[in-house]
């Protein structure tokens, strides 16, 4: 939003098209750069798998984004799909057990999807985060109870950084 801004210029009320088109598609090329490949992505996502640390930012990203949860619920029902399909495949006389002819079933689905993300509570990033980043918690990713320790937690770790730069070589301090 502030590089629109920026280029709209002081007296615009609106940014052309082109320009906002270019940010976007700046954007998400950006994006696509910072994924990381097929199947170490395919390996996080479906069995939690350790990326390299290059990708470690990535893996923030994501975790700290709000739609995680909703991801994770999708996958779930995409590896279910593919179950009901490869044993529908394998076993043909339960086809019409595992896919019905109506849309009960897809809708059903659908709002387990819905359900499991706005419900499931944030235990699978906390996890996922303790084994890609770090053992330290963000405030985001606590309990809503527990945000308050994030904070006091960082702010020793900031000041023993500076106890330690104050104490360091040349007694020069480290800024943090």
């Amino acid at each position: 939003m502030g590089t629109l801004l920026d280029l709209a210029g002081p007296d615009a009320r609106t940014v052309r098209v082109r320009d906002g088109v270019s940010v976007v598609r700046a954007g998400w090329s950006l994006r696509w750069r910072e994924h990381p490949p097929l199947l170490p992505w395919l390996g996080y996502r479906f069995f939690e798998m350790r990326l390299p640390a290059r990708y470690r930012y990535w893996v923030m990203d994501d975790l700290l984004d709000r739609f995680y949860t909703a991801r994770m619920a999708a996958v779930g029902f995409v590896t279910v799909a593919a179950l009901f399909l490869i044993l529908s495949a394998a076993i043909p006389s339960l086809r019409s057990v595992l896919i019905p002819d109506s849309w009960d079933l897809p809708i059903m689905f659908g709002l387990t999807v819905v359900l499991l993300a706005v419900l499931q509570p944030r235990v699978a990033p906390r996890r996922v985060w303790r084994r890609q980043i770090s053992t330290w918690l963000p405030r985001e990713l606590r309990p809503r109870a527990e945000r308050w320790k994030a904070d006091v937690e960082l702010a020793q770790y900031r000041a023993a950084l500076r106890a330690d730069g104050e104490a360091g070589p040349a007694g020069g301090g480290a800024h943090v």
